[in-house]
């Protein structure tokens, strides 16, 4: 792709937006500067800083490759966008300019207001690295500043004279004419001390330049070359918001008729999982871009973006309908704590987004093809193995389209999916461990938490269901028991091994103490650290004996010992849980 560079006056750019000559792709998110923001943009041209380049996108203002959006604030002649060029990098910036230098009549974010852009021409030219050489006043407070006479006594710029060069000139023609009538002394100042470095300030203004990339015309069935395009597009990140291929879909698939945020909306109004994970954004946990993947699986494509981009529109709203079904069934499954769910009780303890396209596939097709208990079972196996074996943890998209493939033969009386066979290989030997898992950013990690939200882990001081508080993850051994010892590595102190489900007041009692203290205390444990407590913590058995036995009196190396029988001892409990849902078999446990 041939890449021409080029510099272009920053103005013109921003008048070619403004007649709609420079337009928007569909899918570029909202404008969202705010007007700090937008000030700091203005003093920087009017210092000459550089404020970055801009990437441009010849089109065929016929046949644009994506569905064209005016940039907000724009006033083209027409109502029909017919963009000669899409603004690929540079939206905030040239919106923010348009905004401060035609005044459109909306708010900016974090205001209620319309805001009106001002120079003060006499701090500019005594110190143009004052902050205040450019002022924002809300529309409802302007004053005298709605006229020229009060623009002309303070001295004020109004930015709407800067976009065009005849305006200035006419501006600074009524600033003499009114200084003529008003005080001729201060007429004669500003003849002959401040009209030429006024006029030089804004000349250096509207002349401002900016490096320009401009990407040549790609013809809208090219899918190569709209393919790197919207590589580009998922690369750029200039307001701080990712762009994704259901963004980039959004834009493709408006050409042929489908409004892909309405078919989001509707799905959201129809199902109130999706609708409460997301928020009602498609951006939140990437929901949109999964139902998408889950499409592609249901019509046998690999969900990688460079297929995506390139669904049929053919039968795309029902098939959306049916991956938007299959993701809230997902969710529902994910997030039930019975016997056959998956234990996510808080969003925070999702094991990643990766495997929710097959876990929806899967249960779509089990539903429309009205399948029994064994293909449910195994897809539950399917997960399982999945989350701790971390395997979508990378390349999500192929292995999302080779499970389901798996599972699909598998239930159609064909071989077992690899992924059994690798759970079985890694997970059924005595090596295989847990404990080097510490963040919440491990699949591991968080499905271990999972695992106790099913086992029916309570706070210990409320010995209530987690359903009706909020529980976090805080250490067993206490970070400063342990550290008292001598035992600060992090990856030893807190390993998942050492963590379990419990409030933040019970937290705060507990974090300075001793385990055989506050398990002997009955503001921590009221009614005893019994077992039926502590058992389904996975502190059952020769765990629960190593944590109570665990005192101040024990030298640094005896803790030590004591700590490492209680990781051992805690992780054969959590082993046989995963394993068991694995179905995995081991018959040499370490002990």
């Amino acid at each position: 792709m041939d890449i021409t560079p080029d510099k272009r006056k920053l103005v013109a750019l921003v008048e070619q937006a403004h007649h709609g000559d420079l337009c928007l792709p569909e899918f570029q998110r909202d404008f969202v500067w705010p007007r700090d923001q937008v000030a700091d943009l203005v003093r920087s041209v009017l210092r000459g800083y550089y404020v970055g380049s801009v990437l441009l996108l010849h089109t065929n203002p016929d046949h644009p490759p994506f569905q064209p959006s005016f940039l907000r604030g724009a006033k083209p002649k027409g109502t029909s966008p017919r963009p000669k060029q899409l603004v690929l990098d540079g939206q905030q910036r040239l919106t923010s300019l348009m905004y401060a230098l035609t005044a459109p009549n909306y708010s900016l974010k974090e205001t209620s207001k319309p805001r009106r852009f001002f120079i003060d021409l006499q701090k500019a030219l005594s110190d143009i690295d004052d902050d205040s050489i450019v002022v924002d006043v809300a529309t409802e407070d302007l004053g005298d500043l709605a006229t020229p006479e009060g623009q002309f006594e303070r001295l004020l710029l109004p930015c709407t004279a800067l976009l065009e060069s005849g305006t200035f000139s006419k501006w600074k023609d009524k600033l003499d004419d009114h200084l003529s009538a008003t005080d001729k002394a201060r007429q004669q100042q500003y003849r002959d001390e401040w009209r030429d470095p006024w006029t030089e300030l804004v000349a250096r203004f509207q002349t401002f330049q900016v490096a320009v990339v401009e990407l040549p015309q790609v013809e809208e069935n090219d899918s190569d070359a709209l393919g790197r395009i919207c590589a580009i597009f998922e690369k750029l990140n200039s307001n701080g918001v990712e762009l994704s291929v259901y963004d980039l879909l959004t834009a493709r698939l408006y050409r042929s008729g489908i409004k892909l945020h309405d078919l989001w909306r509707k799905s959201c109004e129809t199902h109130n999982r999706l609708n409460d994970w997301s928020g009602g954004k498609a951006e939140t946990l990437k929901l949109g871009v999964i139902i998408l993947r889950v499409l592609a699986l249901l019509r046998d494509v690999t969900p990688t973006p460079k297929e995506l981009i390139k669904l049929s529109p053919k039968d795309f709203e029902k098939d959306w309908n049916r991956a938007a079904q299959g993701v809230e069934r997902a969710l529902e499954h994910l997030e039930s704590i019975g016997p056959d769910g998956f234990g996510v009780f808080d969003r925070q303890w999702l094991p990643g987004t990766g495997l929710i396209a097959v876990l929806a596939a899967g249960r779509q097709r089990i539903e429309e093809k009205k399948r029994g208990g064994f293909e449910r079972e195994s897809l539950r196996r399917w997960y399982w193995c999945s989350v701790f074996l971390e395997r979508y943890s990378s390349a999500v998209e192929t292995k999302a389209r080779r499970d389901f493939m798996d599972l699909l033969a598998y239930w159609a009386g064909g071989s077992e999916p690899g992924v059994f066979a690798e759970a079985q290989a890694r997970m059924g030997t005595p090596a295989y461990s847990i404990r080097g898992s510490a963040s919440s950013g491990s699949s591991v990690y968080s499905g271990v938490f999972c695992l106790l939200a099913l086992n029916g882990a309570r706070d210990w001081r409320r010995n209530e269901a987690l359903t009706l508080q909020k529980l976090e993850d805080h250490h067993v051994f206490p970070r400063a028991y342990l550290k008292r010892a001598g035992i600060t590595r992090r990856m030893l102190v807190n390993t998942v091994l050492n963590r379990t489900l419990i409030s933040d007041e019970t937290n705060r009692l507990i974090r300075d103490k001793s385990p055989r203290e506050y398990t002997a205390w009955e503001q921590v444990f009221p009614s005893g650290a019994s077992d039926q407590l502590l058992a389904p913590h996975f502190l059952g058995g020769a765990a629960r004996e190593h944590l109570i036995s665990a005192d101040e009196t024990l030298t640094p190396e005896e803790l030590g010992q004591k700590y490492e029988h209680f990781l051992i001892a805690r992780e054969t409990l959590i082993l046989a849980e995963i394993r068991a849902r694995c179905g995995v078999e081991q018959s040499t446990y370490r002990e």
